[in-house]
């Protein structure tokens, strides 16, 4: 052995010779792109991905060092969301290869393109994609932790397993760690690259990733991701977030803004039907044991529904729940007497209180994630909708507070 079987961080690389071979079984080309090559096969029973150069780049040395240079970044990865690496051997036939684990799964591409679903399983895919953004941040933290720049972020580097849609970013070839300086030049596929990393030998951060992130939301996630993708993919990167521990706390304040817009709606909303139960339905007549059910169930039902969003936000900072303690103490002050009032003084005909109910659940639904996003639906002509059903002659909208309502909730 000698000084050129030693890589730059001290990795003691094979020779070239037939020894591995045996090791390795079924090995089969499934893919070339760039530089490189692609090939599944078994070692031990258990199938992996080798990564070698094309023919033509074998005996470059440029692309021999960036093949080093990969598996030298990628070994010490150890994270659930970034392919792991395994070795770096010879094989017979195919030169020096990365060896590294084996996805059963998609790219992000191919992912999206087969995702094409109802509007039923909306809540589901919704999910994923939450899912799927949070584990890109999880990674892209990680490895911009150890200083690395991954570079060529986009959906073809990114896998999507067959079991649990879990993330796997891979393909670390053009990655910038501070180790590489003689390595780096301009670099990344021009589509998803940061303006300033097509320029050669110009100062590259994680804001050039973050940049990548955003194109890859804008065509590949649902519209609600585009604001987010918008400013992560700013051509000024001072105009970026400066990194993922920005965008978390970008997403949490955006988060509790949204649940106390939601909980200050419901406030009105409850406090418009209160003052309209109360001014129109009082009276000392009786009422059904059923008709009590559907009211002691509709109150309840709303008292729920901040009771979910009370827990949720208390993920929130200190400030935020104060905030919100505030909101639901005038919730409280607002409506405890009148859910009194309803339970005792309603009408025996309670029409209105069925049709609410079904325009709660056709907007907000079941689930409080319903609740926030409904937030933007609900407008003036939805409560106009219920005041409709009302009794001829009882015009909600003639009484002088509630239009006052309404343009509150319409700002």
């Amino acid at each position: 052995m000698d000084n050129n079987d030693i890589s730059s961080s001290g990795f003691v690389l094979q020779e070239n010779n037939s020894e591995m071979i045996s090791s390795f079984h079924s090995i089969k080309e499934i893919e070339t792109k760039g530089y490189s090559c692609l090939y599944t096969a078994t070692k031990f029973g258990k199938k992996v991905i080798l990564k070698g150069l094309k023919p033509e780049f074998k005996k470059e040395r440029f692309y021999q060092d960036l093949l080093k240079k990969e598996f030298e970044i990628s070994y010490f990865l150890d994270h659930p969301n970034i392919v792991k690496i395994i070795d770096f051997q010879n094989i017979l036939n195919i030169g020096d290869c990365i060896v590294m684990e084996y996805v059963e799964g998609v790219t992000l591409r191919e992912f999206v393109e087969g995702r094409k679903v109802s509007r039923s399983q909306g809540h589901k895919v919704k999910d994923v994609y939450e899912k799927i953004f949070n584990e890109l941040l999880d990674a892209m933290e990680y490895f911009h932790s150890k200083q690395i720049i991954h570079r060529d972020l986009k959906p073809s580097n990114i896998l999507i397993t067959n079991n649990g849609d879990n993330v796997k970013i891979i393909d670390f070839g053009l990655s910038d760690a501070d180790d590489y300086v003689i390595l780096k030049q301009a670099a990344g596929t021009r589509k998803y690259a940061a303006p300033e990393q097509l320029i050669p030998n110009n100062t590259i951060d994680c804001r050039a990733d973050i940049y990548s992130l955003g194109i890859i939301l804008k065509n590949n996630f649902p519209k609600s991701y585009h604001k987010i993708a918008e400013k992560c993919a700013q051509h000024d990167k001072e105009k970026r977030f400066a990194s993922v521990e920005e965008i978390r706390k970008h997403l949490k304040k955006k988060k509790i803004t949204k649940i106390t817009a939601a909980v200050s709606l419901i406030i009105l909303l409850l406090f418009t039907l209160s003052f309209a139960v109360t001014k129109h339905y009082i009276s000392s007549g009786t009422y059904s044991l059923n008709e009590k059910k559907i009211l002691t169930e509709s109150t309840q039902y709303i008292d729920s529904q901040i009771e979910i969003i009370k827990n949720k936000i208390k993920e929130g900072p200190t400030s935020s729940l104060d905030k919100y303690n505030e909101v639901v103490k005038i919730y409280y002050e607002l409506t405890t007497l009148d859910h009194k009032k309803w339970l005792d003084n309603i009408l025996n005909d309670i029409p209105f209180y069925n049709d609410f109910m079904t325009h709660w659940n056709t907007y907000f639904g079941e689930n409080h994630k319903d609740v926030i996003m409904s937030y933007i639906y609900w407008n003036q002509e939805s409560f106009q909708l219920i005041i409709d059903n009302l009794k001829p002659g009882e015009n909600i909208v003639a009484d002088e507070e509630i239009p006052v309502m309404f343009r509150i909730i319409n700002n």
